[in-house]
């Protein structure tokens, strides 16, 4: 599902609207780059009110939270420990082999157990039970469990409830061999350790995906403005489109006068220059600014901070670093002091190899399995127009080079010659021609468009070598000449059948848009985004979203 960028509909839209609100630029709190003032018609004062109302809610949204996830986090471990007790009470009370092979253990390994062990009742537990409980509690809140968000950090999540358990298991066996309370199992701590890690990380896992829904029903949104409008501020825009779940609402961007270039970058609208963040800022009620401003802006970035500081607006600071990717930062500490590294690219030669042999055994299934339909579209294609079956296009792939991509034919024979006359007609951004009713197209092939099966014979592009299943479309000749510098990134891997584009909307996305997720894709590349991608082509096709 494509990210849909959201404005309030309580606030002007532009700056020019901005401009009818009669604000002056009166200093110290609030006024024009500074902050803000009261203006004689009273309007500011309002905004301001609101503005205040909105992060007080959020404050208190953001208590809520943290609240629920403490009594939720407090049930669920309360859970694990009765499941973990009826798991080693059932080694006692069933004539299992693991029964058997404990008492075994029993007998010969742990002289001092006497041979009719019997696990205590679960009521003479509860002062344990609720030490855990709390212990445990205690611990997340100190590993800062509490402070991530809910979306989007889940592996970080999971990593601190399993380290934070493994403190809480070294306490269990200390507290154990301390006082060797009567009727208590080593067994059942291991339990308890285990089931802890699973419950809370699959209660952690439903609550992400319980937010996700309500992010994408647009409540509990964080409205964001993204101060930068150059290479770094497409980065973020990049990453931030490519993770509808984390609950960003994108209110738009501040251009940073670094280029000459003006106007919405794709759907993302420019609310103004650095100098209006003042401004935007109170009247497009901002709950969080990302300032991505280049390396040689260093005073406009000071100069932001601090008004983020005197508006009272939360605000995250991306370092430029060289035209590095963002996604291959890595941040660490000694003694509070940052130091921050750079990782080494993702796709490594045994990624590629893993990848080419996916890719060669997913394609020769999908020719071998559906030979039968692909011959029948082939007879259609050619009993209802004239042409070859098989239509042959020059593309560019990995680095630049040229090759020749295979499709069913979807148009008339001509379409390569008419193109020219509906130019004008184009509805697409940037470089592409795309057109919602294209004449040039058949009745057939209005169908395989829709269905995306005029792709299908690309699969022998892919066995070629020549493409994969996933990474960016390739693009024509003569749009990569038109291509900016930083959009020819998305050359930097081999061209696929389907990509992050693709599943996110395809045509609805406008250029800039679905180049930023192509490098997205390439940037974070993995296994697992790599078969996610391949997953939701599925609902992407059978929905059509985008395909026309």
């Amino acid at each position: 599902m494509a990210p849909t960028v959201k404005s309030s509909k309580l606030t002007p839209q532009t700056p020019q609207e901005m401009a009818h609100m009669n604000i002056e630029n009166v200093p110290p709190t609030y006024g024009g780059s500074d902050g803000g003032s009261v203006g004689p018609s009273g309007t500011t004062g309002a905004i301001t009110k609101v503005v205040t109302r909105r992060r007080t809610h959020r404050r208190q949204w953001r208590i809520f939270e943290c609240i629920a996830m403490l009594i939720l986090d407090g049930w669920l471990i309360y859970t694990a420990f009765q499941m973990a007790y009826i798991l080693r009470d059932a080694l006692d009370s069933q004539n299992s082999y693991l029964s058997a092979l404990l008492k075994n253990v029993r007998n010969n390994l742990l002289d001092n157990d006497p041979g009719s062990y019997r696990l205590a009742p679960v009521e003479s537990f509860l002062l344990l039970e609720i030490s855990i409980v709390v212990g445990l509690l205690l611990i997340f809140m100190f590993r800062g469990l509490y402070s991530l968000r809910l979306t989007g950090t889940w592996f970080r999540q999971v990593k601190i409830i399993a380290s934070s358990a493994t403190i809480g298991l070294c306490f269990l066996i200390a507290y154990y061999f301390a006082f060797q309370p009567l009727g208590t199992s080593r067994l059942l701590f291991l339990f308890v350790w285990i089931v802890s890690i699973l419950v809370l990380s699959l209660g952690r896992l439903l609550v992400s995906g319980g937010m996700s829904l309500l992010y994408r029903m647009g409540l509990g949104e964080t409205r964001l403005l993204v101060v930068g409008s150059g290479r770094l501020g497409k980065m973020v825009l990049q990453h931030i489109a490519a993770n509808p779940n984390l609950g960003y609402s994108i209110v738009g961007f501040l251009h940073d006068l670094s280029d000459n270039a003006t106007g919405d970058f794709g759907r993302f609208k420019m609310l103004g220059t650095i100098d209006d963040m003042a401004m935007v800022i109170r009247t497009m009620q901002i709950d969080e600014v990302i300032i991505a401003l280049p390396s040689d802006m260093h005073q406009h970035v000071i100069k932001t901070v601090k008004l983020c500081e005197r508006l009272g607006t939360s605000f995250k600071l991306i370092p430029d670093l060289y035209g590095m990717s963002l996604s291959r930062i890595d941040m660490e500490s000694i003694e509070g002091i940052p130091l921050i590294g750079i990782r080494p690219l993702s796709l490594n030669t045994f990624q590629r190899i893993v990848t080419r042999l996916v890719d060669i055994i997913g394609a020769a299934l999908a020719l071998l399995i559906g030979s039968p339909i692909w011959l029948a579209l082939a007879l259609i294609i050619k009993c209802t127009s004239e042409g070859p079956v098989i239509y042959k296009q020059t593309r560019v792939g990995l680095n630049g080079e040229h090759f020749q991509m295979y499709k069913f034919r979807s148009m008339y024979k001509d379409a390569d010659q008419r193109l020219a006359q509906l130019l004008a007609r184009n509805e697409a951004q940037g470089p592409l021609f795309k057109m919602k009713d294209d004449p040039r197209v058949t009745p057939i092939g209005k169908l395989l468009r829709q269905t995306s099966l005029d792709e299908v014979p690309q699969l022998f592009n892919v066995l070629k070598g020549e493409m994969s299943l996933v990474g960016p479309r390739p693009p024509l000749p003569r749009e990569v000449a038109q291509y900016e510098e930083w959009q020819k990134g998305r050359l930097a891997i081999k061209p696929g059948m389907t990509g992050l584009w693709q599943v996110r909307g395809r045509s609805n996305l406008s250029f800039d848009e679905g180049v930023l997720l192509d490098l997205y894709y390439i940037e974070n590349w993995s296994m697992r985004l790599y078969f996610q991608i391949l997953l939701s082509t599925i609902p992407a096709v059978l929905l059509r979203r985008g395909a026309y």
